[in-house]
C-alpha cells in the first residue's frame, strides 16, 4: 500500500453513459492538509488495543522496529513516514528506547558501526592509512577493525547504530510474519489485520494462513465480476509459490492471470456494456487486452527453471487455461499461449495479426456491436 492508499475511495470502473449529452464538472478540490490527513491515521495506541502481542510481549509495530533497528542510529534519525502513515507509530525513537529498556536491542558495536557506512567512506578512510582498497564491503570493515586503531576509528565514526539481542531475534523470528506482510503488497492486509488473522483459530503457520486469506479473497473477487482484482490476488498468489520453489504450480497461476488479461472482462464486468468495452480491445497497439511485461518475465524465469521447451511450455498454458472460463473471452487458449510467447520474443508485427482476428470473431459473434478504432 502506498503512503496515501489507505485514504483513497474505492474506484469502481463504471462504463460511460454513451449517447447522452452530458456536462463533465472536473473537480478543482484541494489536496487534503497534514491536519486531515493525520486524522486519518488510527494511532498506535489505539491498535494495540485490537492487536495481540506474541510470547514476549511485543506487539507488531515493535517487531517490525526491531527489524529495521540496526539501519538506525542512537540519535539523530529521520524516521520513514510510513511508521506514523501506516502503522500509527508518531515516535520510533521511543519505541527503540523502550525495545533497549527491555533486552531486544542493544547498542551496536565498532563493526556494526562501520557497516552502516558505504563502501566508498571506508576505502577513504584505508586509503589515508595507505592501506589496500579492493575487495567487498566486509573485507573492507575487517582490514579496517585489523590495522587502524580502535580509538582512530571511534573518533571517526562516533555514530552508533543498534543491534538484536538474543531475544529479538527470537522475537523477529518467531513474528516473521511482520516483516513479510510490510514488504509485499498483498490485497489488503498490513501488520496489524495479518496480525489479527494469525492470531484467531485455528492456529497453524502464517503462510498457510495467508494462503487461505488469498484463496478466499479470489474467489470472491471472481464472484463479484472484479476479474481485475482476481488476476491481481492469482498474481500474488502465484509469487507466493514461487517463494516456496513450487514453480509448476507458481506457472500455472500465472497462466490465469494471462488468461484473464486476456479476456477483456475487468471490474465490475457487465455485458451490457459489451459495445463499450470494445472500443479498448483492438487493435493490439491500443489494446487494454494485454499481459504486463512482469508476468511474461515471471513466466520465463518458470521455463527456465523447469527446463521447459516452448512446445512444453505451451502445452502447460493451454492446459491450464482450457480449465478457466470468463464472460468474455477475446482469444482460443491455443492465441493466449502464443500471445505469451510472442510478447516474450517482443515480436509485435506477429502479435497484429493475432488481435485482427480476434477482432473478426469478436464482430461474428456481437455482430451489433461497432468496434470503432480500426475499421473493418
Amino acid at each position: 500500500m502506498g503512503l496515501f492508499d489507505m485514504f483513497k475511495k474505492p474506484n469502481k470502473q463504471v462504463p460511460p453513459l454513451s449517447g447522452l449529452n452530458v456536462t463533465v464538472t472536473v473537480s478543482t478540490t484541494k489536496p487534503p492538509t497534514q491536519a486531515e490527513l493525520d486524522e486519518q491515521v488510527i494511532p498506535v495506541e489505539a491498535r494495540v488495543k485490537t492487536a495481540s502481542a506474541n510470547k514476549q510481549g511485543l506487539f507488531p509495530h515493535e517487531i517490525l522496529v526491531l527489524d529495521y533497528a540496526h539501519t538506525f542510529y542512537t540519535n539523530g534519525n529521520s524516521f520513514q513516514g510510513f511508521w506514523w502513515y501506516r502503522y500509527g507509530v508518531r515516535d520510533v525513537q521511543e519505541v527503540l528506547t523502550s525495545l533497549v529498556q527491555r533486552g531486544f536491542l542493544e547498542i551496536g558495536d565498532l563493526r556494526a558501526a562501520l557497516q552502516k557506512q558505504t563502501g566508498a567512506s571506508i576505502k577513504e578512510v584505508l586509503k589515508a592509512h595507505g592501506l589496500k582498497q579492493t575487495g567487498k564491503k566486509d573485507e573492507l570493515v575487517q582490514r579496517a577493525l585489523a590495522e587502524i586503531s580502535e580509538d582512530e576509528l571511534k573518533k571517526l565514526f562516533p555514530k552508533r547504530t543498534y543491534s538484536l539481542t538474543e531475544s529479538g531475534k527470537a522475537a523477529l523470528e518467531e513474528e516473521s510474519y511482520v516483516s513479510y506482510i510490510h514488504r509485499h503488497g498483498v490485497e489488503d492486509l498490513d501488520i496489524w489485520s495479518l496480525n489479527q488473522l494469525i492470531h484467531t483459530e485455528p492456529y497453524m503457520s502464517f503462510r498457510d494462513k495467508l494462503w487461505g486469506y488469498l484463496n478466499q479473497r479470489s474467489m470472491k473477487h471472481f464472484s463479484d465480476r472484479n476479474f481485475g482484482l482476481y488476476r491481481n490476488c492469482r498474481f500474488n498468489m502465484a509469487q507466493f509459490l514461487k517463494e516456496e520453489r513450487k514453480i509448476a504450480d507458481s506457472l500455472a497461476m500465472l497462466a490465469e492471470v494471462v488468461f484473464y488479461d486476456l479476456s477483456g472482462a475487468t471490474n465490475n464486468f457487465d455485458p451490457q456494456f459489451i459495445e463499450i468495452y470494445a472500443d479498448g480491445l483492438f487493435p493490439y497497439e491500443n489494446s487494454l487486452a494485454t499481459t504486463a511485461p512482469g508476468i511474461i518475465a515471471a513466466i520465463v524465469d518458470c521455463q527456465k527453471e523447469l527446463e521447459l521447451s516452448d512446445a512444453d511450455l505451451t502445452a502447460m498454458l493451454v492446459e491450464r487455461m482450457s480449465k478457466l472460463s470468463a464472460p468474455l473471452q477475446l482469444f482460443s487458449v491455443a492465441d493466449c499461449a502464443k500471445i505469451v510467447l510472442l510478447e516474450r520474443d517482443e515480436n509485435k508485427e506477429a502479435l497484429k495479426p493475432v488481435y485482427a482476428k480476434a477482432k473478426r470473431e469478436f464482430k461474428q459473434k456481437y455482430p451489433g456491436t461497432k468496434v470503432q478504432r480500426v475499421k473493418a
